[in-house]
């Protein structure tokens, strides 16, 4: 069957087509015969005054102009170029293959728009209503351009291809409800940029495993998905950037495995979806910069696990907000830099084997926990240069344990505070160059066991308080320089055991209570103090007196050319050592402190000479003792007489020419006995101070 109808041009023919066969040229209407005609030369037909009579055309004329029922004028483009319309019925051009443009502005569709698996130039459904697009399968050469137009349902482009670019600008899709479904387009393919700027949607918007060649542009679009997945660009591929800048998201957000090829930009984007995941991007892959930063927000967790950013991740003065649970999670990503200046952090934030090749700065950042977990956790992660945590303010601990830093670790002017007991662990942490906490205040431990700090430790002008236990714990703490200057007396002890310092400073001003000081080695160190104010600092030690911090603060003066102030260092070890001696050990040892101090006061021995040979003389002058053989002894000297009798083994010919008795008899036991006993404890000294030289 053939149709013919009757317009101004001359009869045209065509073979009805299952879209077109119920057109019949004689019902057109006023409105279908103008547009009829304007389809042949691409012109622009505008129903919108009303001029042409009631502004409705049913689909099936349209299906029918687009679908081939009428040629293009010899030498021109035709196309569908329609304004203010309403159409009836559906637009169906399933299957079906379209040489020409439609362009539909401010125009009303009663029934779903139906493209699947059809093949279609450029098309453009722009500030018009319609209940629901389906373009599963498309293939669009040009533009599909829906800019500022109303969806009442969902827009489907699964496994579409649009050879050109995609535009849902402005648009305003789905109806809010339970497991709703605004933009449906996984798998979609865009040769050119996907621009949804401004949309609005309301329900799921998908863009799973598309791909992008140019810009995906979200920017200030508005989804609400409350509770559910809202935005999904898992396994997507975008060839230019992911711009998004004041997006915001009610729900879920995903972009596991997404890989952008040049940015990733979010600023000002707010991703709420409270006591949930409001970012997950496990694996996320951007070759330029990340940017979720100034004004970015989220409620709930923005999980980046295995993410790969390759040039910067920044999240300056943003805001996470995630209590009692993680707040911002980095672990195992790899990152070029990281700027998360001023960041405010409600719930954890962790970087736990994080790989960073440049700086970290979290200057001025503020993160709390409250829940006795670590406010950040950066255990056993790399970073390339600098760690910056200048005046941060963390409620929770700090955990930076067996971290690896290139460059210096700074926590100037930082405040850390954990009621639970860890303000900062920096166990077995490796530091490059310095480590600085000028001005900082810890209420809880600052935990340095194992670390190995390449050059200094500065901790000068700061507050550390932990009553109930150790402030500072640098047990086998390896560090070039430790100055160790407090603002005030630190409250709570101080752990060196074991550790090794090269120059150590302190301030005698501040010296905790308790300072454990067993197995710590220094080259150097100051200020320079006297023996005594230094003893006062060995005291401090509640673990009891070990040899060997004496022996230690003993070599340091020797080093530096006092060997009196050693000797003075080595004496009082050994009077303290002795309090923890059995009852013959102890006497022995209260007698050589008595008479030589232990071998480290030679004078003691002479004092004691010199009296016992004035006694003896006065004595033995006065009551000089009867010869043993009357005309064969010497001329008596008392003098000489007392010291032949103290000096053991030494003859000097009168101690046996002389015969004295009675209380005399006994002073001469007395003598003698003095001087070996004099002599075997100077002896004894002597041994002990070649043996510590």
């Amino acid at each position: 069957m053939r149709l013919a109808v009757a317009l101004p041009r001359p009869w045209i023919t065509v073979t009805p087509q299952p879209h077109n066969e119920c057109v019949k040229p004689a019902d057109l209407t006023e409105s279908e015969q103008l547009l009829w005609k304007a389809f042949r030369g691409g012109e622009w037909v505008d129903l919108g005054s009303g001029a042409a009579g009631p502004p409705v055309i049913r689909a099936g004329v349209i299906a029918a102009l687009l679908l081939g029922v009428a040629a293009a004028e010899p030498g021109g483009t035709a196309g569908i170029r329609l304004r203010g319309a309403t159409v009836t019925g559906c637009l169906d051009l399933t299957a079906g293959s379209v040489a020409w443009p439609l362009v539909c502005d401010g125009c009303q569709f009663d029934t779903e728009i139906r493209f699947v698996d059809s093949t279609l130039r450029t098309v453009c459904i722009l500030n018009s209503e319609l209940p629901a697009l389906d373009g599963t399968r498309l293939r669009l050469n040009g533009i599909l351009d829906m800019t500022g137009s109303q969806v009442a349902g969902t827009v489907r482009l699964q496994q579409a291809r649009v050879d050109g670019q995609l535009r849902l600008r402005g648009i305003f899709v789905g109806v809010a409800g339970t497991g709703a479904v605004a933009v449906l387009a996984r798998g979609l393919s865009v040769d050119g940029e996907a621009d949804c700027s401004g949309m609005e949607a309301r329900g799921l918007v998908s863009f799973e495993g598309a791909a992008v060649a140019g810009t995906l542009n979200l920017a200030g679009a508005q989804i609400l998905c409350p509770g559910e997945r809202g935005l999904d660009l898992n396994h997507t591929t975008i060839g230019g950037t992911l711009a998004s800048r004041g997006l915001a998201v009610d729900g879920g957000t995903r972009a596991n495995n997404c890989r952008i090829s040049v940015e990733l930009f979010m600023r000002g984007a707010r991703l709420d979806n409270p006591g949930g995941i409001a970012f997950l991007a496990g694996g996320l892959d951007v070759a330029g910069g990340a940017f979720l930063d100034q004004g970015f927000s989220a409620r709930g967790e923005v999980m980046l696990i295995g993410a790969r950013l390759a040039a910067n991740l920044s999240v300056r003065k943003s805001t996470f907000d995630n209590p009692g649970g993680t707040a911002v999670t980095l672990e195992r990503a790899i990152i070029g830099s990281l700027n998360a200046q001023g960041i405010s952090c409600r719930g954890q934030m962790m970087m736990a084997g994080a790989d960073v090749s440049g700086d970290v700065d979290l200057a001025g950042a503020v993160l709390e926990t409250g829940d006795g977990k670590p406010a950040l956790n950066a255990e056993r992660s790399r970073i390339g240069s600098t760690l910056v945590l200048t005046n941060v303010k963390a409620v929770g601990e700090v955990n930076l344990r067996i971290i690896r830093v290139g460059g210096r670790l700074l926590l100037d002017g930082a405040e850390l505070r954990d009621p639970f007991g860890m303000a900062c662990r920096l166990s077995r942490a490796q530091v490059t160059a310095d480590l600085f906490c000028v001005h900082m205040a810890a209420e809880g431990e600052v935990k340095l066991t194992g670390a190995t700090i390449g050059a200094k430790v500065l901790l000068r002008g700061s507050v550390f308080t932990h009553r109930a236990g150790v402030a500072i714990h640098a047990g086998s703490l390896r560090a070039q320089e430790f100055l160790l200057e407090a603002d005030v007396r630190i409250e709570g002890g101080v752990d060196f055991r074991h550790a090794t310092i090269g120059v150590l400073h302190d301030d005698p001003a501040t010296w905790p209570d308790r300072l454990y000081l067993d197995g710590l080695t220094y080259q150097a160190l100051g200020p320079r103090l006297s023996a005594d104010r230094r003893l006062g600092w060995l005291a401090r030690d509640p673990g009891g007196h070990q040899p060997q911090p004496y022996e230690q603060l003993a070599a340091h003066y020797t080093a530096i050319g006092q060997p009196a102030q050693a000797r003075t260092v080595l004496y009082a070890k050994e009077r303290i050592q002795q309090k923890g001696k059995g009852p013959v050990s102890k006497a022995w040892s209260l007698l050589q402190d008595i008479t030589v101090g232990y071998g480290y006061r030679p004078r003691r021995a002479l004092g004691w000479l010199a009296l016992l040979l004035i006694a003896g003389s006065i004595v033995f002058s006065v009551a000089p003792p009867p010869a043993l053989q009357a005309g064969n002894a010497p001329h008596f000297n008392g003098v000489i007489y007392t010291l032949d009798l103290m000096l053991p083994v030494v003859n000097l010919g009168q101690k046996y020419s002389f015969n004295p008795g009675g209380a005399e008899q006994w002073l001469s036991y007395v003598l003698i006995a003095a001087g070996w006993t004099l002599a075997t404890t100077v002896a004894t000294g002597v041994a002990r101070v070649l043996r510590r030289g």
